[in-house]
């Protein structure tokens, strides 16, 4: 469920030139257009619901979802969804280096694998942020030389023990468009191409966020999600990240 953690957390981009900018540089042009640092340090947190559609046991299937967020390193996404006429649940929380999962109220023990899915989902937050890929030294950027073009800028994410990322954004409307990587498909075990773009941006507290995600895998879509709700917040109770043993 990565792609759950990742979505709310993007932020609107502007005032690209042509040409191949610095990696830095466009990550502090993001900074001041979604809102300037100021801004964005002032909600560090947040709470999403939304709906859509995803591929689930091999059907399309309508879900809702509730999320919070308190960067960096809490998050809690709670997905509901009815398969085959019954009720499905699904709650993950992370909190740092810890994460816990319930399927239908009852603890479901995570993976290594599925431990590092959910870190990846948090580091994929913080990005959204914005402000953490120069603040923290964690993230290394470079230009992404593959993206070409007069409409696009490219910035690669390097972060140790994590996949490449690379970000797209609209030069013309500054929107941060896409994330991808490659990764492990934890169903099949198999190198995959994961991409979401983003779309539908509105303003919310001076924060400008994409209201529609669409995910793929190896060019078909799994996911197609809306938000309905948005709410910046400045903290959130941190017991909201734990789950009961």
């Amino acid at each position: 469920m990565r792609w759950m953690l990742c979505v709310p957390m993007l932020t609107l981009v502007q005032g690209f030139v042509t040409g191949e900018e610095k990696a830095d540089e466009l990550v502090k042009a993001a900074v001041i257009a979604a809102g300037g640092a100021e801004t964005l340090a002032k909600y560090p947190a947040g709470r999403v619901i939304g709906k859509g559609t995803m591929t689930f046991a091999g059907a399309g299937t309508d879900f809702t979802f509730e999320q919070a967020y308190h960067a960096p390193g809490r998050f809690r996404t709670n997905v509901q969804c009815e398969v085959k006429g019954q009720k499905w649940e699904l709650l993950q929380v992370v909190d740092g280096a810890t994460a816990k999962q319930t399927i239908n109220g009852r603890v479901v023990p995570l993976t290594d694998t599925g431990l590092k899915e959910l870190q990846l989902s948090v580091v994929l937050n913080e990005i959204g942020q914005l402000t953490p890929l120069t603040a923290d030294r964690r993230f290394v950027l470079r230009p992404d030389r593959q993206l070409k073009g007069p409409d696009a800028a490219g910035v690669i994410v390097v972060v140790k023990g994590y996949p490449e990322l690379r970000l797209a954004f609209d030069r013309k409307a500054g929107h941060l468009l896409r994330i991808s990587y490659k990764d492990v498909d934890l169903d099949t075990a198999k190198a995959t191409e994961s991409e979401t773009t983003f779309s539908d941006f509105q303003v919310v507290s001076g924060l400008t966020r994409p209201t529609r995600a669409v995910v793929t895998r190896d060019g078909k879509k799994v996911v197609d999600l809306t938000v309905e709700k948005f709410t910046p917040l400045e903290k959130i109770d941190p017991k909201a990240f734990t789950l009961p043993e």
